[in-house]
């Protein structure tokens, strides 16, 4: 580890400024213009230019496209007004345009630091993973459907029962890889968004739900326990993760006489609790652990589909305990403890 002798405020403002990995680049704003002052190392290296040759220079010049010198001089009359700046920005490079965060900090009157951190690789990797999962959604919902027609053509022309089940079986596989990508859409969304965390009225919601899965699943028998309204700390997607954890509850469960049953309490002042108990096979250890993060993923152990992993990042957003329990005689509990502290009265 590299040491340094004991310095005043300035020698370390300097270190920092010359030895941090983004891009900075001190300026005064001269006839509305933005004029470099100074800049570190690491602007010198994205950008291309000589320290020397960066004093007096006008920063739009010398980095913002001509495309961009509108949004560019927007930023810069919030700057002489005192303000801050925050962006997703293009900006030319020595490797070309390029796409940064970039952050201004006023000092004084017309005088600031711009801040510019490259996410080139990072949009770009969301845009190319985004393009992949919509066209792989789009073939597999189209083979999804001919493998489902074919499997019923297949029942309808036999007599065979041997021949009759494996068509059933094809149509059920080919249901569930349907209903993965649909799970793999809502992850997309929910991960895509990021909207407020809220006093949100859960009650209403699971009676919603459990009516809704009743009626897909006639032969599960479903019995809440909720107080008239209660009220967590959540948002939107509270129904999504409601959801998720009635139907993976429901639809896993082998039980003769399937039967789910879904809780709410109060625990104290500052935490509620969501409980959802099956009488199934139980979540196998493995699994469990892995989606309660205390196992790590690898190729050989991820968990056999989205439902739980969906249940287990909205409960990351919302700060709130996700805990699975299987005892040895069956079933499954999963608890979700809400903190209610940033709810007011």
């Amino acid at each position: 580890m590299t040491t340094y002798p004991p310095t005043d405020d300035t020698n370390r403002f300097e270190r920092l400024f010359n030895e941090l990995n983004d891009a900075v680049v001190e300026f005064k704003l001269v006839d509305g213009d933005p004029v470099v002052v100074q800049a570190n190392a690491t602007f010198v290296d994205i950008f291309g230019h000589e320290t020397e040759s960066l004093n007096g220079v006008s920063l739009n010049d010398l980095i913002v496209p001509s495309d961009r010198r509108e949004e560019a001089e927007r930023f810069d009359k919030q700057t002489a007004a005192g303000e801050s700046n925050a962006a997703v920005v293009e900006r030319v490079t020595a490797d070309g345009r390029r796409q940064f965060v970039y952050r201004s900090v006023p000092i004084e009157t017309a005088h600031a630091f711009a801040i510019y951190t490259d996410v080139t690789a990072e949009l770009r990797r969301e845009q190319h993973l985004d393009v992949l999962q919509r066209v792989l959604r789009h073939n597999l919902r189209n083979d999804v459907n001919v493998i489902s027609g074919e499997a019923e053509r297949i029942s309808e022309v036999t007599d065979s029962d041997e021949i009759q089940a494996a068509a059933a079986s094809i149509a059920e596989t080919a249901q569930g890889l349907a209903r993965l990508s649909e799970e793999a859409k809502t992850v997309h969304r929910v991960l895509g968004e990021s909207p407020a965390i809220e006093s949100t009225e859960i009650t209403t919601i699971i009676d919603r739900v459990v009516a809704a899965c009743g009626e897909t699943f006639p032969a599960a028998t479903f019995t809440t326990d909720c107080p008239t309204a209660l009220l967590v700390a959540a948002n939107a997607n509270l129904q999504v993760l409601v959801e998720s954890l009635v139907d993976n509850a429901v639809r896993h469960n082998t039980a003769a006489e399937p039967a789910v049953r879904v809780a709410a309490t109060v625990v104290d002042n500052a935490t509620a609790e969501l409980r959802v108990t099956d009488n199934g096979p139980g979540i196998p250890a493995t699994e469990r652990d892995i989606i309660t993060g205390d196992q790590e993923i690898t190729p050989l152990h991820h968990g056999s589909g989205l439902g739980l992993w969906l249940v287990r990042w909205i409960t990351d957003r919302y700060g709130a305990e996700l805990r699975i329990k299987t005892p040895p005689s069956g079933g499954t509990t999963v608890c979700v403890e809400f903190d209610r502290a940033l709810i007011s009265a």
